[in-house]
């Protein structure tokens, strides 16, 4: 752990404020655009809270029953900004410059200053670079996911990420004092597609809650979700095309013989709109035109606490995404033990090993990837071979050490920060 000085100590009892605009860490994950970075903003709140590090989420109101302030943990807190309920997440970036006032005058009423401003995604991004000129704060900044990286294999009938993206991406790249990317391909596109200073780029692997994602006893697990005897592959994500939850579908069909008649795919995850498109009706109709709609459960989306009932349940998890920053679902299904067949993105090779903890495929075939799961499913051995190599491998992740090294970077971009505001007043 860090040591205990500095302006990111407990003794300083630092402040930072912390922008989710489009999403909450207190959200259903799997409902829109709730997945990853949720996870990653409660568990690094939660662990900064450990260190006596105080955080203020500021976060969009999206129901009425969204109170004004809820606490996440002893130090941190989530606000509620009555800004951008039910708009979508690109219109959203309309209402920045109100979510940037809004942040201000809530700091401003509360007596509050911020050591840091630490935003998460590119609309949280922009609202940073509108504050940044009226807060002496530092201002560090992570992606999750990036708009030129998706737009490079986007899946079939997928909408290509809009170059406003692109553009308040890159001038993010150029603004923020830290560069925060979970894997070393994502730093590698920050700097040479975005022209971000690598001295300014830091890569700071996510975690995973080793105590929470442990195996589970497989009858014990099926009992708890209601499944008995039979096999069954597990998709866990938003239902959006990104996520390829179509090429799982076709998979299964082509399994769909004798020797699996008995195969099931639970689909886990709420319904992400394109426009007026339904995903998850999409879905149903191409399962229904392969033959394989009563063996697809949309199960919509669960507690996060309640998923390694799910990944202990499965026999292997399936990602055929089109894009990953960072394969959390698979390194979550590792750490309980189940293999783990995905495609070859940058954000899954870095936490899944190929043929050593699963499967993966560098293409979108469905044919693909029935063969590797067909792998798994004929030998139980090998599956289990792997899911204990997955579990060892999830044993290098953990939130603990993201938190470590997160609090040793912002530690450095606060002091100089400090420096600036001392030489402009020395200035004055």
């Amino acid at each position: 752990m860090a040591e205990d000085t500095g302006p990111l100590s407990g003794r300083s009892a630092p402040r930072i404020a912390v922008i989710s605009m489009h999403t909450s860490p207190t959200a259903s994950l799997g409902n829109n655009a709730n997945g990853g970075l949720n996870v990653y903003v409660h568990e690094i709140c939660t662990a900064f809270s450990d260190r006596g590090i105080a955080t203020d989420v500021f976060t969009r109101r999206q129901s009425a029953d969204d109170p004004n302030i809820e606490a996440l943990a002893a130090l941190s807190r989530v606000i509620y900004l009555p800004i951008g309920s039910g708009v979508d997440k690109y219109a959203l970036y309309n209402q920045v410059p109100e979510f940037a006032k809004g942040i201000l005058e809530f700091a401003a009423r509360d007596g509050v200053s911020y050591d840091l401003v630490f935003s998460h995604y590119w609309l949280s991004g922009e609202v940073a670079c509108i504050m940044r000129p009226q807060l002496p704060a530092g201002w560090a900044h992570v992606a999750h996911t990036l708009g030129l990286v998706k737009n490079k294999t986007l899946a079939a009938g997928a909408r290509p990420e809009p170059a406003l993206r692109i553009r308040v991406e890159s001038e993010i790249a150029q603004q923020a004092d830290l560069l925060i990317t979970s894997t070393n391909d994502e730093s590698v596109e920050l700097v040479h597609a975005y022209g971000a200073d690598p001295a300014r780029v830091f890569v700071v692997p996510p975690g995973v809650d080793l105590s929470t994602f442990q195996p589970i006893e497989r009858g014990e697990a099926r009992r708890k979700i209601g499944y008995g005897p039979g096999r069954l592959l597990l998709f866990v994500g938003r239902l959006e095309r990104l996520k390829g939850v179509e090429v799982a579908i076709r998979a299964l069909a082509l399994l769909s013989d004798r020797a699996h008649d008995d195969l099931r795919l639970l689909v886990l995850g709420e319904d992400s709109k394109d426009g007026d498109e339904s995903e998850k009706e999409r879905l149903k109709s191409v399962a229904a035109a392969v033959g394989v709609r009563d063996r697809v459960d949309f199960l919509g989306s669960v507690a996060h606490h309640e998923l390694p009932f799910f990944y202990s349940a499965a026999d292997v998890c399936v990602m055929p995404s089109y894009s990953e920053s960072f394969g959390l679902v698979g390194l979550e299904a590792q750490a309980c033990g189940c293999p783990v067949v995905g495609s070859g993105v940058a954000g899954l090779r870095s936490v899944v090993r190929d043929e050593v903890s699963g499967y993966l495929i560098d293409s979108h075939e469905p044919a693909a990837y029935a063969e590797r799961i067909g792998r798994l499913l004929n030998s139980p051995d090998l599956a289990q071979q792997m899911g204990r190599r997955g579990r060892l491998l999830a044993q290098r992740y953990s939130w603990m050490r993201t938190a470590d090294r997160l609090q040793e970077l912002f530690a450095d971009v606060v002091e100089r920060a400090q420096l600036r505001v001392h030489a402009s007043a020395r200035q004055e």
